[in-house]
């Protein structure tokens, strides 16, 4: 691993923390900070990833990408400055890894089952979060029509399911039913879980249930990589996970 590819990772991460630092004190910056790392991501991405076809680097691409636009319309919700913060910390830290497991992994070819390709499971359930939160607390703050943010909800699924396939190497030209099916699927739950009587952080918490459930571990089954004992632990955990915030959540 060049010298070069080792200070890539840490340079993003760093500008990752400066741009949120710096739109967390002046919220105004919002708007041309995160198209300056936007353009940051693409440059390191078209050419760090040299070997590869164009459109595997716009998709190597668009999943720190989003996921960092995310966090900068996070920060629009959050009131406290401990939290806000913490979560900056967690950006910089994931964008960190992304990069350095990306640039390390590629270009051995062991994308399939190396640490880079969990790094992108990860980092999208986190990105479906995130949305979710921004879109729901949005929506309440602002007052939109509801469709206004599922159709950014729609845009933003896309992304990162089509980009889950592709990094998984799944062709799209063959398993796209299942795409659409995931994508159609978790769309109108956007819209069902909305009007259930919790706070956006929960109903972002559901529907992050829902997309693992329809996304990722279909997604495990055309891979062949999910065995009875590990979908029974995923199981058991998504429905602890579930009867917690149903238990605890505020309701009414």
């Amino acid at each position: 691993m060049s010298s070069t590819v080792k200070r890539t990772p840490i340079l993003i991460g760093l500008l990752s923390l400066a741009s949120l630092e710096i739109i967390n004190l002046r919220v105004y910056f919002i708007y041309w900070l995160p198209l300056i790392m936007v353009i940051v991501m693409f440059v390191v991405s078209w050419f760090g990833l040299a070997h590869h076809r164009g459109t595997y680097k716009i998709i190597a691409w668009l999943i720190p990408a989003l996921n960092f636009l995310a966090w900068c319309g996070f920060l629009t919700i959050i009131n406290s400055s401990f939290v806000r913060q913490l979560f900056i910390i967690i950006v910089a830290v994931s964008q960190w890894w992304y990069w350095y497991e990306g640039l390390k992994e590629i270009p051995a070819s062991q994308l399939r089952l190396g640490e880079w390709w969990r790094t992108v499971n990860v980092l999208n359930c986190c990105t479906v979060w995130v949305i979710a939160s921004v879109l729901y607390g949005w929506q309440s703050f602002l007052g939109w029509p509801i469709w206004w943010p599922w159709l950014m909800w729609f845009l933003c699924l896309a992304i990162i399911i089509i980009g889950d396939y592709y990094v998984s190497d799944l062709k799209l030209s063959v398993h796209w039913p299942m795409v659409v099916a995931t994508w159609l699927i978790l769309g109108q739950l956007f819209v069902i879980i909305y009007f259930l009587p919790s706070s956006n952080f929960v109903l972002a918490y559901l529907l992050l249930l829902a997309y693992y459930i329809f996304g990722q571990l279909n997604r495990n089954n055309l891979l062949q990589i999910n065995t009875k004992k590990r979908l029974r632990y995923q199981i058991i955990a998504l429905m602890l996970g579930l009867i917690l915030v149903i238990s605890t959540a505020k309701w009414f």
